[in-house]
């Protein structure tokens, strides 16, 4: 199929100014690189008759040495790679803005040392390497390295004149300690970020730790990232080299925001001799919020490495604090001064990277002891706290320890029983404490670790905790979810999903429940909806005045304020399974919280409902099954959840970055601002002739960007919500012979609650129905386009891609993510 180019006088005035911008912009650009060259030539003929060096003669701070001048002789580097910092000006403050998130650009420092000199040619490579965001390396070299440094950034640029670098060489003054020189040249950097190493380099590490260093992996959070770092504990320090770990402070290599280092009038008041430790404790206070950073990249083994020693803080009397065992968590929150080969050979290779506790009283032992038992099997630590438990009651299927806390006589639980644990010491070291005793005193004493409340009726449905992995029970309480109901006129149907949320079971998480109620709502909706309670959370009614229809009460019904901000958008003829949040709880925290290499901004939300139908397909409805479709295209695991490009509208949690862009997106369509309304921008869909459904002009956006969205995968289409097909805005009224087979078409079985009885310890709630029990891993799950045909990332990306170049005529890539305009090409 042949796409023409839509014709508007709007595109037509804007293709008129660019062609324009480009004229003036090239004149610009070639009486620039003209005045350029000139002022080039005759700054190397002066340079060269006064024994100076230009560039590179400046001290850390950016000031030109005279002894330098004079001493310092060598080649000039191709200007066309290697830039250098304004002689006439002192250091310059970039920190007025905040560190991207979306886009970040990076500078490289770089120390020359005798050790980093050998193996340079190596790193420079390494950072040169693509795709990264690097745009700035700074060799901070002592003047009798500078020679051999110069020449080796030559051989580097000789070999690839590509490079789109800027590279400029300072001079290290041998009367500054290397941390102080590293962080003033920091100061300078001309990007949000800026990676700092040591002469270790970076060549030694693994890719997935160069992943974080080099912002290939774009953080979630603006604060220090690094591989190495020392925490403190009793009167010594802990050397961390583990992912997910927290330390008081890290040591090169790291990639810190720009903004984060100390102003320059401030360096040498905040910095003492030991510089990593004093930036740490400034960086903790400075508005990072995570201590002195965050651990990323793999575990390393502590035996190879020098690092440890090199960076030691020093005690008031200026020798090096005493080291307390290897890296591993356990070998930190052991009270064993001994420990077996076999548990220090697991400590080493990383597998111990947390220490759970779990307080309960003696009846919740039978579901929470096969918890503790999962996470032991699969490396972590954990122990159980009993209230007043008598003998016999707490036998485990492994090796647990389980120890009684008494609690004064007649102490209501979690009154009296709090304080006396806190009390006791035990709490001590422990990351993440699950208990079924609730109280809001130890929540306000815990800022050291992660409480998770259980209330006690919903432990027999906790088995999918056991697929929660270390770093994604920390992040526990970050995601804020909201129920978001629309409704109109349908008592029975909202009567009945209201009846299913009241029912699931939320494991003691709070959630907000709106209600969006249409102009043209009955009086006994707006009864039901008044007198309705909700335990938990609270309950915001919103009622419109003027009739919006479906596509304005989906859209308006929720905006996130922040990028942990959720939503589950549910229209009121979808029935809920009572473990629709547990799916949610389990999918969100893998895919959002998880493993970095498990996190993917195309992901747009989470479907609770199973497709059953493909509705896309130009010639019609065609019935799906993903595992049939799997099996056929001989993929290893056919029951595994995966991803498609349609979005759900029959319960799914919505993800606040995309819902944004959303907004704008419908915004820039429904103005008209860029094609006319009735331009067709997926080509063959049946969603063009969707004229009043808000998901037509979101499968627009997933289409040109590229976006998927997580589907279940169970059998027998057992599903986490289900349509039942009523009478509304998009179903009509039919013969009743003909509803009731559509109808059928689209009911999916409920996931029920499992049977509870004395035999069974932890019945197994059917969420771990999946490949070897686990939530796959990201580069595992199949991907699906808006057809339901089996496609990859990368296909569907690039197909977005070209149709935007298309309708827009910008061959250049979208780059600024969530960004509507720079999709557009209206910026």
């Amino acid at each position: 199929m042949v796409f023409s180019q839509p014709s508007s006088p709007v595109l037509k005035a804007r293709r008129q100014r660019r062609r324009l911008y480009s004229r003036v912009l090239c004149v610009l650009l070639g009486v620039i690189s003209a005045i350029w060259f000139i002022r080039i030539v005759c700054f190397e003929q002066t340079a060269q008759s006064s024994g100076t060096r230009g560039s590179s003669l400046y001290d850390a701070g950016g000031h030109s040495s005279a002894s330098q001048r004079d001493a310092h002789q060598s080649l000039p580097l191709p200007l066309s790679n290697v830039t250098s910092h304004a002689h006439d000006s002192g250091p310059l403050s970039y920190h007025s803005h905040q560190a991207s998130l979306n886009s970040p650009a990076l500078t490289a420092i770089v120390p020359i040392t005798p050790r980093s000199l050998l193996d340079l040619e190596a790193t420079l490579s390494t950072l040169l390497q693509s795709p990264s965001p690097l745009a700035e390396v700074i060799l901070l070299t002592p003047r009798q390295h500078h020679s051999s440094t110069r020449h080796v950034v030559q051989s580097i640029l000789s070999k690839d004149d590509s490079v789109d670098v800027e590279m400029s060489l300072r001079i290290w003054p041998p009367s500054v300690e290397e941390g102080h020189a590293v962080l003033r040249a920091a100061r300078d950097a001309m990007t949000d970020w800026v990676l700092i190493l040591d002469e270790d380099g970076i060549t030694n590490l693994s890719g997935t730790s160069l992943d974080h260093l080099l912002l290939r992996e774009i953080p979630r959070i603006a604060t220090s990232i690094g591989v190495r770092g020392i925490e403190y504990y009793l009167d010594g320090v802990i050397c961390v080299s583990s992912s997910g770990s927290s330390a008081a402070f890290f040591v090169p290599p790291m990639v810190i925001p720009t903004a984060f280092i100390p102003e320059a009038s401030n360096l040498a008041a905040v910095l003492d001799t030991n510089v990593w430790s004093t930036l740490g404790q400034y960086l903790s206070t400075a508005g990072s919020n995570v201590s002195g950073g965050l651990g990323a990249g793999p575990h390393e083994n502590p035996l190879q490495q020098d690092w440890c020693s090199r960076y030691l803080p020093k005690g008031s009397d200026g020798t090096p604090l005493p080291v307390y065992g290897p890296i591993s968590r356990k070998a930190i929150h052991s009270d064993d001064a001994a420990m077996t080969t076999a548990e220090t050979v697991r400590q080493l290779d990383g597998v111990v990277t947390g220490t759970f506790l779990f307080v309960a009283r003696g009846q919740d032992l039978r579901y929470l002891l096969p918890l503790a038992c999962g996470l032991i099997s699969t490396g972590y630590s954990a122990s159980v706290l009993v209230q007043d438990v008598p003998g016999g009651l707490h036998r485990a299927p492994c090796e647990v320890p389980v120890s009684s806390l008494p609690s004064p006589p007649g102490a209501d639980i979690g009154g009296s029983f709090y304080p006396s644990l806190l009390a006791s010491g035990v709490l001590k070291n422990v990351d993440v404490i699950v208990s079924t005793l609730a109280s809001k005193a130890l929540i306000k004493e815990l800022s050291f670790a992660v409480l998770v409340h259980i209330p006690p009726e919903d432990l027999p449905y906790i088995d999918w905790m056991n697929a929660i992995g270390f770093e994604e029970w920390k992040h526990w309480h970050t995601p804020e979810i909201q129920l978001s109901v629309i409704t109109n006129n349908r008592p029975d149907s909202l009567r009945r999903l209201l009846d299913s949320l009241t029912s699931a079971r939320y494991f003691g998480d709070r959630l907000n429940l709106r209600i969006n109620i249409e102009q043209t709502a009955d009086s006994e909706t707006l009864r039901m909806v008044d007198e309705y309670s909700w335990a938990h959370g609270d309950v915001i009614l919103h009622h419109r005045v003027t009739h919006g229809g479906l596509l304005t009460a989906v859209v308006e019904s929720w905006y996130p304020h922040g990028n942990d901000s959720y939503a589950l958008i549910l229209e009121d003829d979808v029935e809920l399974s009572p473990l629709f949040y547990a799916y949610l709880k389990l999918s969100l925290l893998r895919y959002r919280y998880g493993k970095l290499e498990d996190r993917s901004a195309q992901l747009f939300g989470i479907s609770l409902y199973q497709q059953k139908n493909l509705e896309l397909r130009p010639e019609g409805r065609h019935l799906f099954n993903a595992r049939s479709l799997f099996e056929d295209a001989g993929l290893p695991q056919p029951t595994s959840p995966y991803l498609s490009q349609i979005a759900c509208s029959w319960g799914a949690l919505y993800f606040p970055e995309h819902w944004r862009e959303f907004h704008a997106y419908l915004i820039a369509r429904l103005s008209e601002t860029v094609w006319p309304l009735r331009q067709t921008v997926v080509p063959d869909v049946r969603s063009n002739r969707w004229t009043r459904s808000w998901k037509k002009y979101f499968i627009e956006l997933v289409y040109l960007r590229g976006y998927v969205m997580l589907y279940p995968n169970y059998a027998d289409y057992a599903s986490l919500s289900t349509n039942h097909l009523e009478v509304g805005s998009h179903v009509k009224d039919v013969p009743t012979e003909v509803y009731l087979r559509k109808k059928k078409l689209f009911n999916l079985p409920l996931m029920a609650l499992p049977p509870v009885d004395d035999t069974t310890s932890l019945p197994p709630t059917g969420l771990l129905e999946l490949p070897d029990g686990q939530l796959p891993p990201w580069k595992d799950l199949p991907v699906l386009d808006l057809l339901g045909e089996i496609a990859t990332q990368e296909t569907i990306t690039k197909r977005g891609g070209d149709r935007r170049a298309e309708l827009t005529g910008c061959d250049e890539p979208a780059l600024q993510a969530h960004d509507v305009q720079d999709l557009l090409c209206t910026q």
